[in-house]
């Protein structure tokens, strides 16, 4: 309402520092992870890998990389799960499986093919390109070599990797 009636240089300076971002058009400026939403790609990546739709991945609530445990949603597991029973039960073991099988390499690969980590391309002012993590991402902007668990968050759309919801309708178009 403000802005209707004529904003005071004090009111302006207030939205303008305001941490949560009140005047960025988040459709097209917000960063977030793209959670769930981003297992099609790693799915996508695994298919492109030679991974089969018929290839099993047994969930039991979580899955142990070194002295890590990374947890499924489902606190007891989905059991035995192909990829469609993967998708359809977003399991997130075994996605962490996946994830194992083909690397972040992939997986950041195929982020890029369906427009993830840059702009999206279309006439929009203040787009922003996001975060598709890589190796030699983080080791120049971190200064820390990529590790094995960094690979298993991002597959279930964690960690590094930042979206915008306009890049995530993109993707899924």
């Amino acid at each position: 309402n403000a802005f209707s009636l004529g904003i005071s240089p004090k009111q302006w300076s207030s939205l303008a520092n305001d941490p949560l971002s009140p005047l960025t058009n988040k459709a097209i400026a917000g960063l977030y992870a793209p959670g769930s939403t981003f297992k099609m790609i790693v799915a996508l990546a695994a298919l492109g890998s030679g991974v089969s739709p018929g290839d099993l991945a047994y969930c039991r609530g979580h899955l142990e990389l070194g002295n890590a445990r990374f947890h499924c949603w489902k606190k007891h597991g989905h059991g035995w799960l192909d990829m469609v029973g993967g998708i359809k039960q977003s399991c997130d073991v075994y996605f962490y499986e996946l994830a194992k099988r083909v690397g972040i390499d992939a997986i950041g690969e195929m982020a890029v093919r369906f427009g993830l980590g840059q702009e999206t391309g279309l006439d929009l002012p203040g787009g922003r390109p996001g975060l598709v993590p890589t190796r030699e991402w983080k080791l120049g902007a971190i200064g820390e070599r990529w590790q094995k668990g960094e690979t298993l968050v991002t597959a279930i759309g964690q960690g590094f990797i930042l979206t915008t919801p306009l890049q995530l309708a993109v993707m899924t178009a």
